[in-house]
């Protein structure tokens, strides 16, 4: 692995709480990109796009809250979030200073996955981390060519590298040699098993229908609401807690310009995605406000978690999925011909376009 600089001093990643994650690979998508998602079950309302500022070591974009960014990808095509794992048996007496690695540090320090991982096993090594409620985590690292799940305890972290298909989790382990550690109860267990499948079995379906995953199939798997007939579980991929959902679609030829974060910001029931291309240069003021998030809950606490989704946000999902495709096209050209600056231009108005028709559409 390239050697990276060793971090100190990183805060607490929390809020994190009953997440969904998956990574696809450019084998079974439609745009031959690579995906990190991550559906985001969290008791913060808050919600708001970010954007980094001007002094950051790397320019990134992500979704979080007040407490700091939850999920995020940068320039260089590197995508980054983190759920809750399990709780382990290893309680030994010592003492670790509440640190955690940060989304953002990842996002500001690294270029790869695989230096994402490298930072993460010095983190371990130099006995840095220490999660909440003796809890440990599982981290997603994933860019152009690769991804990784990191399965990690203060005292061992299990890493699962993946080039192809797609990858599940929720909040359970499943990476070899960590099994042994887990000492969680059943009901934790089964309630992230329940959400693995859901995740699972949509992903399968789509694969089914048209032998890729598509980005609104991708929509559609996030909103799913209820279990299978005569499951005992009932919490689905999609349930009260769901604050907010990410798609991180990482371009391989051009990751600075045209690689995407398809985000709600609120509920995902509630609100509808928008496109953030990575090299956006300002965002709307109702995406960082917290009226947008607002809006959503608002709508969430009147019609509830399974209100029927209205046909025209779908239609205007798949309206703006078309209309930004075709600007990444057109900016792809443009890319190629070595016109950098018209291709941000282009990326950056035609988002702008699309926030301003939701903004509307959801009467923010």
């Amino acid at each position: 692995m390239k050697k990276i600089v060793t971090l100190i001093a990183v805060i607490v990643c929390a809020n994190v709480f009953a997440c969904t994650s998956w990574m696809i690979f450019s084998d079974l998508t439609e745009n031959g990109t690579n995906i990190l998602h991550k559906n985001r079950d969290a008791n913060p309302r808050g919600i708001n796009a970010y954007l980094s500022d001007a002094s950051s070591p790397r320019k990134w974009i992500a979704s979080g809250d007040k407490g700091g960014i939850r999920m995020g990808m940068n320039v260089s095509g590197l995508a980054v979030v983190a759920n809750n794992g399990e709780d382990y048996t290893d309680k030994k007496e010592i003492k670790l200073p509440k640190f955690a690695p940060t989304i953002q540090e990842c996002l500001e320090t690294c270029d790869t996955a695989e230096q994402c991982v490298e930072y993460l096993l010095n983190i371990i090594k130099n006995k840095l981390y220490c999660h909440r409620e003796n809890r440990g985590m599982i981290y997603f690292f994933c860019d152009r060519n690769e991804g990784y799940i990191c399965e990690i305890t203060p005292y061992f972290c299990s890493v699962q590298r993946y080039t192809n298909g797609y990858a599940v989790r929720a909040n359970i382990w499943q990476n070899p040699g960590m099994y042994q550690l887990s000492r969680s109860n059943i009901k934790w267990y089964l309630n992230s098993s329940a959400r693995a499948y859901i995740a699972i079995s949509e992903l399968n379906k789509a694969i089914d229908r048209h032998s890729k995953i598509t980005l609104t199939d991708i929509f559609a798997l996030t909103r799913h609401c209820t279990m299978p007939e005569n499951s005992p579980q009932k919490r689905s991929v999609c349930f009260r807690a769901t604050n907010s959902t990410a798609s991180f679609e990482i371009d391989k030829q051009h990751p600075d310009v045209l690689s995407t974060m398809y985000t709600t910001i609120g509920h995902p029931r509630h609100t509808v995605y928008v496109p953030v291309p990575v090299c956006v240069e300002k965002l709307h003021p109702a995406m960082t406000d917290l009226r947008w998030s607002a809006a959503a809950w608002k709508r969430f606490d009147e019609l509830k978690l399974e209100a029927p989704i209205p046909a025209e946000w779908t239609k205007f999902e798949k309206d703006s999925m078309v209309k930004y495709n075709k600007a990444k096209d057109e900016a792809r050209k443009l890319l190629d011909a070595g016109k950098r600056a018209e291709a941000v231009k282009l990326m950056n108005s035609t988002a702008e376009k699309i926030w301003k028709d939701a903004e509307k559409l959801l009467n923010i």
